[in-house]
């Protein structure tokens, strides 16, 4: 997983990941390893184009919150791509969180 995505994963999993040893960081990053290759190729350019505006917008290294106010800005964003972005990511983290078992 690209820096963006894994905090985005951080993000919305919360202490989910921590408890479930990183199974749901594991889940997204082998499904993003099992994508056709012309996907994942969409998702990393747009991970490295929004990874890139999230760092200069916040000056570096964003906190979870920051990272939440930004992905609610992507969700409105008027291009459907990038409104579909944090979409991707938010259903790959549900299914992780109710498929996986959490200890």
């Amino acid at each position: 997983m690209l820096w963006l995505e894994r905090r985005i994963v951080a993000a919305l999993a919360g202490s989910d990941d921590d408890r479930s040893g990183g199974a749901i960081s594991e889940f997204v990053d082998s499904s993003f390893r099992a994508m056709p290759q012309h996907l994942r190729l969409g998702v990393v350019v747009e991970s490295i184009g929004l990874g890139a505006y999230v760092r200069v917008r916040y000056l570096g290294r964003p906190t979870s919150q920051q990272i939440r106010t930004a992905l609610a800005g992507f969700e409105r964003f008027p291009l459907g791509v990038v409104r579909q972005y944090p979409q991707l990511l938010a259903s790959l983290v549900i299914f992780a969180q109710y498929e996986r078992p959490i200890p």
